[in-house]
């Protein structure tokens, strides 16, 4: 893919994310399974890149929100486990079965359905439970457990293979309490289902956030997700591990991310004019005005008008009125040298500067999770270095 035919384009950095994937790695014991959650368009990065970089550099086996995402993976024939964390309804349950695919189970109705649909189609199928421990999402509650265990042990083709939790507060806070009233609880529940018979079920919790601060919460197998993209699960998380692990100001994680465009148009605009819809920025001297071709509509936020800024020439240019739609203004006034169709940084490096997910998060009041996710599919990933 040539860049320069583009107008609007991200980078992924294949240096990056080698080192972030090496530096997780290296946390784990030996035989842990390293599992990378690549959900969702890999958090925006494009399943179908990160995926081929995640194996390259030592990732063992995928997690995926849905049966569609598994089943896009298996046919670009990845043979990995791969687990399907989200629903999966009932009728599709035999595709689960026919490729070979780990399924998440916490209702009833699921187990009954997979015992008829693996008497039928004379196959196994692996299931993971999940276990709930006080986030109160999709999860089997404590007092539920017994009554599914001996479900699955009515049939010897459903085979328990794991049980896991996820936790509701590790990355938002410094005070980990919750956690690890979670994760006692987690324990007691995985030894109910030992005593039940099932001995070998692979046991797992870690999120990114567990990874990074606790290792006792690692288990058989941990499922690293934002982390593995250079972004931090919070500003808490950072903060906890640098108190935990180091006192220097290096950071351990390198965005994998960089969005660039080019500047669409430049004219000049008399001070005193109002620019962009609803006119909510009035220039206060005779200005130079660029025009970019990227909007809301491509997942950059509304919420950054007239609030962020970005990068031409090494230099900040700040965003003026309104995100619109397909395009938005910035103010280039004070750098002269730039022309049309130079390229625009809206997140990554050039020259000294940086803008950061998260700064951009934090603009317009959210997480790097969401603004990363929400970058328009259509935009051309390119992987680079």
């Amino acid at each position: 893919m040539i860049k320069d035919k583009l107008n609007s384009w991200l980078e992924i950095s294949e240096s990056a994310y080698a080192k972030n994937l090496n530096f997780f790695k290296n946390r784990l014991p030996k035989n842990t399974e390293f599992s990378v959650v690549v959900k969702s368009n890999a958090y925006g990065h494009d399943m179908q890149q990160m995926t081929a970089l995640a194996i390259k550099h030592g990732a063992d086996s995928f997690c995926v929100h849905s049966l569609e995402e598994a089943i896009s993976l298996r046919n670009r024939g990845y043979r990995q486990n791969i687990l399907i964390m989200g629903p999966v309804l009932l009728q599709d349950l035999d595709e689960v079965i026919a490729n070979d695919l780990r399924l998440v189970v916490y209702n009833p109705e699921s187990i009954d359905r997979l015992k008829k649909l693996t008497e039928k189609m004379n196959k196994t199928v692996r299931i993971h439970l999940k276990l709930e421990t006080g986030t109160y999402r999709q999860g089997i509650d404590p007092e539920d457990l017994d009554s599914l265990l001996e479900k699955i042990k009515k049939s010897s083709l459903i085979k328990l293979e794991g049980a896991y939790t996820h936790f509701a507060n590790i990355e938002d806070t410094t005070n980990h309490n919750y956690a690890f009233h979670q994760l006692e609880l987690y324990n007691k529940l995985t030894g109910q289902i030992e005593k039940a018979g099932f001995k070998k079920s692979i046991r797992h919790t870690a999120c990114s956030a567990a990874i990074l601060l606790f290792p006792e919460t690692y288990f058989d197998m941990v499922r690293l997700g934002i982390s593995q993209y250079g972004l931090w699960p919070s500003r808490e998380t950072f903060v906890s591990y640098k108190i935990r692990f180091t006192q220097n100001g290096e950071d351990v994680l390198s965005p994998v991310m960089s969005w660039k465009t080019r500047i669409g148009q430049i004219k000049k605009v008399r001070a005193g004019e109002r620019i962009g819809y609803g006119g909510t920025y009035q220039t206060t001297r005779d200005s130079r005005i660029a025009v970019l071709p990227i909007g809301y509509a491509d997942g950059y936020d509304r919420g950054l008008s007239n609030q962020a800024y970005v990068l031409i020439h090494g230099k900040r240019a700040p965003i003026r009125g309104r995100i619109c739609m397909n395009l938005f203004m910035v103010d280039v006034t004070d750098i002269p040298e730039a022309q049309l169709e130079d390229e625009v940084v809206l997140m990554g490096r050039q020259g000294k500067e940086f803008i950061s997910a998260d700064l951009l998060a934090s603009l317009c009041g959210t997480i790097n999770y969401e603004l990363v996710t929400r970058i328009n599919w259509q935009i051309p990933r390119m992987v680079v270095d």
